[in-house]
C-alpha cells in the first residue's frame, strides 16, 4: 500500500459501507479529502465524517455533487436567481434509470452495502438541486415502495418537500422508468424552465438541454395554454473537471470548497434520514 506520508489528498470513490471509515482516516492522515456521493450509508455514517472534520482544524473536504455544475442546471440557476422569471412557485424533479437484468445483484441493492435504494443512490443528486433552487427544504411526505426488483430497497421514492418560504418541491427517484430519465421543471410567477437528458458517457438521458417559457395569458398569446419557449441545447459536459479542479484549488488556496461542502453534504442527508425514518413509521403503522 501507499504510505499516508506521500499523499497529498485522497479521493474516496468505493461502495457506501466503507466510505465514512476512509473518509475519516483520510481527514486524520493527510487532511485533504474529496468523496463521492453519497457521504455514508446513512446520518450516523455522514456525522462521523463531519465530527472526524471538526476535530482537524485546517482541512479540506468535498462531496461528489457535480450534477449542479451540469451546464443546463447552472444556465437554470442564474436564469431563476436573475429574476427575470419571478420567484419560484414549485420544483419538480424525475431521475431515474432502467435497472437493467443484473441489477439485483448490485451491491447498491444490498442494503448492508449501500444503505438504501435508488433515493440515496441516485435521488441524492436531485436533492442537491433542489437546495441549489430553494435553499433548505423539510419532509412533508414520502413513500417508498420495493414492488418489482424485491432487492429489500426502495426501487420507487415519491418524496413531497416545501421550503420555509412554503414553496413545494417534488422528487419521483426510480429504477423502473425503463428509460434513463432526468428532468427538473421550476414554475416561476412569470414563466417556467424545464431541463432535462443529462449528458454522459452513455448518451442514454438524451441531449442535455434547457426550456425556457414565458407565461402568456390567452390575450397575450396565439395559442392558449402553448407559449413561446427557448430551447437550449448544451452538448459539453465539464462538471467533472470542474468539481475535482475546484477542489484541488481549494486545497493549494488552504480555503474551504465552493460547493460540494460539508453543509450541502448535511442538507441532502438530513432529508434522506427523514424519509427513510417517515417510511419506518409507515410501516409499523401498517403492521401493528
Amino acid at each position: 500500500s501507499i504510505p499516508w506520508e506521500t499523499i497529498d489528498a485522497a479521493f474516496i470513490c468505493t461502495p457506501n459501507h466503507v466510505t465514512a471509515d476512509l473518509c475519516v482516516e483520510a481527514l486524520e492522515r493527510c487532511g485533504h479529502v474529496f468523496c463521492e456521493k453519497p457521504p455514508g450509508r446513512n446520518w450516523d455514517d455522514f456525522c462521523r465524517i463531519a465530527e472526524a472534520a471538526a476535530r482537524i482544524p485546517r482541512h479540506t473536504l468535498a462531496f461528489g455533487f457535480n450534477h449542479r455544475l451540469h451546464p443546463s442546471v447552472q444556465a437554470a440557476t442564474a436564469l431563476l436567481n436573475s429574476g427575470k422569471l419571478g420567484e419560484a412557485l414549485y420544483l419538480k424533479g424525475t431521475y431515474g434509470k432502467s435497472g437493467g437484468s443484473r441489477y439485483r445483484e448490485s451491491w447498491r441493492n444490498n442494503r448492508e452495502v449501500s444503505g438504501g435504494g435508488i433515493l440515496l443512490d441516485q435521488g441524492i443528486h436531485m436533492l442537491d438541486l433542489f437546495h441549489v433552487f430553494l435553499g433548505p427544504l423539510e419532509v412533508v411526505d414520502a413513500v417508498l415502495v420495493d414492488t418489482f426488483w424485491k432487492c429489500g430497497v426502495e426501487d420507487n421514492a415519491f418524496v413531497l418537500l416545501q421550503s420555509p418560504r412554503g414553496i413545494p418541491a417534488f422528487l419521483h427517484s426510480s429504477s423502473t422508468l425503463w428509460k434513463h430519465t432526468f428532468q427538473v421543471e421550476i414554475g416561476c410567477r412569470d414563466g417556467y424552465l424545464i431541463a432535462s437528458g443529462l449528458l454522459s458517457k452513455t448518451g442514454s438521458y438524451g441531449r442535455e438541454q434547457l426550456v425556457v417559457g414565458k407565461r402568456q395569458f390567452e390575450d397575450e398569446a396565439l395559442a392558449l395554454g402553448n407559449p413561446r419557449e427557448e430551447i437550449i441545447h448544451f452538448d459539453r459536459d465539464e462538471s467533472w473537471e470542474r468539481e475535482v479542479g475546484e477542489f484541488l484549488a481549494a486545497v493549494q488556496e488552504g480555503r474551504p470548497p465552493r460547493y460540494g461542502t460539508l453543509e450541502d453534504a448535511r442538507a441532502v442527508m438530513e432529508v434522506i434520514r427523514d424519509v427513510y425514518a417517515l417510511s419506518e413509521r409507515q410501516a409499523v403503522g401498517r403492521n401493528p
